[in-house]
């Protein structure tokens, strides 16, 4: 009986953990304008891609608490995993109109909330984190873009850390569509004649060192109340 009582409290916690936020997170129109000034200084025709962090594995079946890629939350204020953001240097168009960023998020599971917390979903995203495109992960896949259209890729090279699992559109799934999309060489090689290929491996530590070098007064706000503390 008490394990019983145990086990429901835990999942009311993440429940009520899920719905209130607290209220010192930084805003969603810092995010935006950091999303703008990183547009600012990409270079012309181009695109930039951040995928969100790996889930650690402590032992078994049992993972780390989830600590989102520090760039993927600067740049979005998005705290799941299994995500890909995309940030055009000029206007997208679509049937639906123009666009110049597109996130893939996880799409909401209400098995797996009980254990893990609310997610946002696609509504979440649009209304919490002042995103217009935003599509679930598993549409990654079949998301119809040319990378060899943009004079320069610009991405963070990756780490041999992430799992497969069985989740469709985990973030397996999503970086090995992004190699095969933009002609990620299968060896892993990319240090040949740059005028071979687009892809830009450098590009994006200077332009979020530049950035994030520099805090704003929502920043320093936060840094004070954790002196505080």
């Amino acid at each position: 009986m008490r394990s019983t009582l145990s086990i429901f409290g835990f999942f009311i916690f993440f429940t009520l953990l899920g719905q209130h936020e607290p209220g010192d997170f930084l805003p969603k129109e810092f995010h935006q304008e950091r999303r703008d000034l990183v547009r600012k200084k990409m270079p012309k025709n181009s695109v930039a891609v951040f995928f969100s962090n790996p889930i650690r594995n402590r032992a078994n079946d049992v993972d780390f608490i989830y600590h989102q890629d520090p760039n993927f939350y600067y740049l979005t204020g998005y705290r799941e995993p299994h995500g890909v953001l995309l940030i055009f240097k000029d206007k997208q168009k679509s049937s639906e109109g123009s666009y110049n960023e597109i996130i893939f998020i996880q799409p909401r599971d209400a098995i797996a909330e009980m254990w893990t917390g609310r997610r946002l979903g696609i509504s979440g995203v649009k209304e919490k984190l002042a995103f217009n495109e935003v599509f679930n992960n598993t549409a990654f896949e079949d998301y119809n873009i040319d990378f060899t259209d943009f004079d320069k890729v610009l991405f963070y090279d990756f780490f041999n850390d992430v799992r497969d699992t069985p989740q469709g559109g985990d973030l397996f799934d999503l970086i090995s569509s992004f190699k095969r999309k933009a002609g990620y060489p299968s060896d892993g090689d990319i240090t040949i004649e740059s005028s071979a290929n687009n892809l830009d491996m450098e590009s994006l530590d200077q332009i979020m060192k530049d950035l994030r070098g520099i805090k704003t007064e929502d920043e320093l706000n936060l840094l004070r109340r954790a002196i505080d503390i």
